[in-house]
C-alpha cells in the first residue's frame, strides 16, 4: 500500500502537479484515506486541473455505498468497514483492466462516503459526451453487480446498495477551479441518489406485480441422513423469474424496503406448503422465516393449520426455519410466540449458524431442534483446520444439547467425508441434489458406508 502511494506521490510531483516540499509520508497522512488507502480529492486537484486545462472536459463517476434501514445492525462497523475497502479493491482493478481497454485515462479516489472515478476523454477525442460517460457508467456499474452478486454473501448483499452517478466536468475560466470540481462531484453524487430512487421504483412496482399475482415457486432440496443414507425432509425454497428479481434475497429485501415482509411470506409459505402435498409421513418440510415473521398473527390462525391438513401434513412435520440476517431486538416476545407454536406441533431451526446474528445467544434463547450451519464454514472445509475445529465444536455442542445438525451447502465429497469425521449426521446441498420442483431425488452415491 505504502509504495502504491509513493509511487502516486512521486508522478505528481514529477509531473508538476503537486507543489511543497512535504515528504511522502506527510501527505499520505494528510491526503490518503486510511480505511481505503485510495487518494481523496485534495491531494489530485492538481491533476484534474491540468487533464480540465488539456481536454477542457472531464467525467466523474461516483459510486456511493448506500446501507439500508438492517445494515449496521447486520454488518456492524467492522463488516461495514470490510465491505467499503472490498469495494475500493474492486474499483481498483476496473481501473486497471475494464477502463484501460476503453482507452479511458482514469484515476480512482474518494470524496466523503462516495468513490469518484475521473475520466478523461478516450485518447484521440477532445471532449467527453455525456451519451458516452453514461454509458461507462452503465458498464461499471453491471460489473459492480456481478461482483456483490459473485463474491459478497447472501447476508451482506441485503444490507447495502452500490449507486453509480456521473457528471461531466467543462472548462469555465469565468468559475473558481475548486468550485468547477466539487459542484460536478456533487452533480455526480446527486446523480448516483436518482439511480438508488429509480432502482427502489423499479423493485416496488416488480415487488407488488409479483404479489398481486402471486407469481413464485417454490422449490425443494432434500436433508440427508447420512448415517441410515436417506432423505429426511426437503427444505423449501423461493424462486421468481429472473426478469423480476435475480433471486430471492433481492425479491426480500425489496419486500423489507416496502414493509410487506409479511405479505410476501405468506404468500411464499402458502405455495410451499401446497406444494409439498405428497410428503411422507415421516418426512419433514422446513420453511424459512424472518424473526419479525414470526409476529405475524396469519401464522398462528385457523388458516395456517386448515392449509396443512389441505395439504395433508401435520405441524409436527413443520420446521420453521429461522433466516436471521438482523439482530433480534426483543428476545422475550419472541420467544413467547415461539413456544406457542411449539406447543402446538411446530418445530424450530436457526439458520445460518457461524455467519451474521445466529449465534450463541439465539441458540440459546430460541432452543430450536435443529440448527443448521453456515455454508460458509463448510465450503472447502478439508482444507481449512480451524473450520474444522468450529464445526467439530458446534456438533460437540449440538450432540450435548440435544439439537440436531444439518451442514447445508455440501458440494463436494472431500468436504462430505470431512464432515463425516467430524461427526455431522444430517447434510443438504448440490453434492446430494440441486433444489427443484417436488420432490427431487437425491444422489447418496457419494455417502462413505
Amino acid at each position: 500500500m505504502q509504495s502504491r502511494r509513493r509511487k502516486l506521490v512521486k508522478d505528481l510531483k514529477e509531473r508538476g502537479e503537486l507543489r511543497g516540499s512535504s515528504t511522502a509520508g506527510a501527505l499520505t497522512d494528510l491526503l490518503y484515506d486510511e480505511l481505503t488507502d485510495l487518494p481523496t480529492v485534495p491531494l489530485l486537484l492538481g491533476r484534474i486541473r491540468r487533464l480540465l486545462k488539456e481536454s477542457r472536459q472531464l467525467g466523474l463517476l461516483s459510486i456511493s455505498v448506500l446501507q439500508n434501514e438492517r445494515g449496521e445492525q447486520t454488518l456492524g462497523w467492522q463488516g461495514y468497514e470490510f465491505l467499503v475497502r472490498s469495494v475500493a479493491s474492486f474499483l481498483v482493478e476496473i481501473k486497471k483492466v475494464a477502463l484501460r481497454q476503453d482507452d479511458y485515462v482514469s484515476e480512482v479516489m474518494i470524496s466523503g462516503n462516495a468513490f469518484v472515478i475521473l475520466l478523461s476523454p478516450p485518447r484521440g477525442k477532445q471532449e467527453i459526451a455525456y451519451t458516452d460517460l453514461d454509458k461507462v457508467r452503465r458498464r461499471v456499474a453491471a460489473r459492480l453487480e456481478r461482483f456483490v452478486r459473485d463474491r459478497l454473501a447472501a447476508e451482506v448483499q441485503e444490507t447495502f446498495g452500490l449507486y453509480v452517478g456521473c457528471a461531466v466536468l467543462i472548462h469555465n475560466s469565468s468559475v473558481r477551479f475548486e468550485r468547477l470540481v466539487y459542484s460536478a462531484l456533487e452533480q455526480a453524487f446527486t446523480d448516483s441518489l436518482q439511480q438508488r430512487k429509480r432502482e427502489q421504483r423499479d423493485a416496488a412496482l416488480k415487488l407488488r406485480m409479483i404479489l398481486k399475482a402471486e407469481a413464485v415457486q417454490p422449490v425443494y432440496q432434500p436433508v440427508i441422513d447420512l448415517l441410515e443414507r436417506r432423505v429426511v425432509g426437503f427444505e423449501a425454497l423461493t424462486r421468481v423469474s429472473p426478469d423480476a428479481f435475480a433471486g430471492p434475497d433481492q425479491l426480500f429485501k425489496a419486500a423489507y424496503d416496502n414493509d410487506s415482509v409479511w405479505k410476501l411470506e405468506r404468500l411464499c409459505r402458502e405455495r410451499a406448503i401446497r406444494g409439498a402435498r405428497g410428503l411422507a409421513e415421516e418426512q419433514l418440510l422446513f420453511l424459512n422465516m424472518e424473526p419479525d415473521s414470526i409476529h405475524d398473527p396469519e401464522l398462528r390462525s385457523e388458516a395456517t393449520f386448515a392449509l396443512l391438513r389441505e395439504a395433508g401434513l401435520k405441524a409436527s412435520q413443520i420446521v420453521l426455519e429461522m433466516t436471521e440476517h438482523s439482530a433480534v431486538r426483543d428476545f422475550t416476545s419472541l420467544r413467547q410466540l415461539l413456544s406457542y407454536l411449539q406447543f402446538h406441533g411446530f418445530r424450530l431451526a436457526v439458520d445460518d449458524v457461524g455467519s451474521g446474528y445466529s449465534g450463541l445467544k439465539s441458540i440459546a434463547e430460541i432452543k430450536p431442534d435443529f440448527i443448521k450451519i453456515d455454508m460458509a464454514l463448510i465450503r472447502d472445509i478439508h482444507l481449512h483446520p480451524i473450520k474444522q475445529d468450529l464445526t467439530g465444536t458446534i456438533a460437540r455442542f449440538s450432540t450435548s444439547s440435544g439439537i440436531t445438525l444439518i451442514a447445508e451447502g455440501v458440494e463436494g465429497s472431500e468436504e462430505l467425508r470431512c464432515l463425516q469425521a467430524i461427526g455431522v449426521r444430517y447434510a443438504q446441498g448440490f453434492l446430494f441434489a440441486r433444489p427443484g420442483p417436488p420432490f427431487p431425488q437425491a444422489d447418496l452415491s457419494a455417502i462413505e458406508e
